[in-house]
């Protein structure tokens, strides 16, 4: 039956919970606490840091992987079947990670852990936020991405004390315990669409006027295929956006420390400060795009990046005060790359495919991951500072947000056409 009046509850709220769920327990003990196990597994197998990042690499190109071969299917098929299956073969990497006893198997086990981690986090969260609202997107993006950051703050300890005392292999051991039953539980909640329910996606009540006199006017456009979107000048534009949203988002806070630690400062409670702003920034961005709009969103977001990037460069002058400034502005800017691909993904391009497109765009934002802390330390590498380095940051920030605009204006032109 549809959602009427009387009918209160809304299942599209059940399903932002199931992805929150996922956002705070699989995506944080998988992703925001591997450098936990950097030191452990390095001295146990006599191996380098940089051997052990290698790993990281390897999960990158597993994302990427799965976006360009995986990612349309998930949206056009049993989207509750593939995120199963993809939790439980994560979980059983995981297990299998926890009894590994070389360095080499670590690259193997987390290229699965991460390919198959990818069918339950990004791609088909973004999916399933798309299908459940029309309206308030930007909102539930936030929420849901919260969840990463709340969960680094609730289990950093916990997970800490457990590889600390009762060793790494257990670390791996409990994280695909969570992760099993996180996918078990999420996968007997969710539902694909408000359609399989006999609702209908939810609209703010302006839209829900605007919506009947849309249909009283006939079908309009629902977006393009994906074939037909990497042939207009708007999905390049939208590509290089993604590419500049990866280098942000990877290639300043993993420098941040560092700088810190040249300039005589303790980064501890500096990163602990930016964690907060970041849970912060991310229930801002969202809507603020909800309320002016993906472009001036955008803009306004990198604006705050770009001056937080400035504030920072008066570390060496004026220490712990731009130190501490800079990173309760800076994260401002940075929330925009966790909740600006998505809704720009469908404001360009509709929601037609938007799983195929998206997990398309999310392969050059991986990209520019895999760019950014290459990009920033080797500026501080090459001229002997990290001044230069966040000066092209700033120079990225400009060009997120000049791309991003550039891309909606392109996109109207076949959108008013059809």
């Amino acid at each position: 039956m549809k959602r009427t009046k009387e009918t209160k509850f809304f299942y599209g709220w059940v399903i932002v919970g199931c992805l929150f769920l996922i956002s705070l327990l699989p995506m944080t003990f998988i992703s925001s606490f591997y450098s936990y196990y950097q030191m452990p597994i390095c001295e146990e197998f006599g191996c380098s840091y940089v051997e052990f990042s290698i790993s990281n690499s390897t999960s990158t190109i597993a994302g990427m992987l799965f976006s360009l071969t995986l990612a349309g299917k998930i949206s056009k098929g049993n989207t509750r079947l593939y995120m199963l299956f993809g939790g439980l073969v994560s979980a059983l990497a995981l297990l299998a990670q926890s009894s590994i006893t070389a360095v080499w198997q670590l690259y193997i086990t987390f290229f699965i852990v991460n390919f198959t981690l990818s069918a339950i986090t990004y791609v088909p969260i973004n999916f399933l936020i798309s299908q459940w609202f029309i309206d308030k997107k930007g909102l539930i993006t936030s929420i849901v991405f919260t969840g990463s950051g709340i969960g680094g703050m609730l289990f950093s300890g916990f997970i800490a004390g457990i590889i600390a005392n009762q060793g790494w292999r257990a670390g791996f051991r409990l994280t695909a315990l969570i992760t099993a039953v996180t996918i078990v539980v999420v996968c007997f909640l969710i539902r694909k669409s408000p359609a399989e329910m006999g609702l209908e996606p939810y609209r703010s009540g302006k839209n829900n006027q605007q919506k009947q006199k849309t249909a009283a006017a006939g079908p309009g456009w629902d977006g393009l295929s994906k074939a037909e979107a990497i042939k207009t000048g708007a999905f390049w534009l939208y590509a290089a956006c993604l590419i500049f949203c990866g280098i942000v988002a990877a290639g300043i806070f993993t420098q941040v420390p560092t700088y810190l630690i040249e300039n005589g400062l303790d980064y501890a409670p500096v990163m602990a400060l930016a964690s907060l702003a970041m849970i912060i920034g991310k229930l801002i961005a969202g809507p603020l795009v909800d309320k002016l709009g993906i472009q001036k969103g955008i803009a306004i977001t990198c604006l705050f990046g770009a001056i937080g990037l400035i504030i920072l460069l008066l570390v060496p002058g004026m220490g712990a005060a731009a130190a501490f400034t800079s990173m309760l502005i800076i994260p401002l800017g940075t929330s925009i790359t966790s909740v600006g691909p998505p809704l720009l993904t469908s404001k360009v391009f509709g929601n037609k495919e938007f799983g195929g497109i998206y997990g398309l765009g999310n392969t050059f934002f991986m990209g520019g991951c895999m760019i950014g802390p290459m990009l920033s330390s080797g500026i501080r590498t090459a001229v002997g500072s990290y001044t230069m380095a966040w000066i092209v940051f700033v120079i990225v920030f400009l060009a997120l947000a000049g791309t991003a605009a550039l891309a909606v204006k392109s996109g109207k032109t076949f959108q008013t056409a059809a």
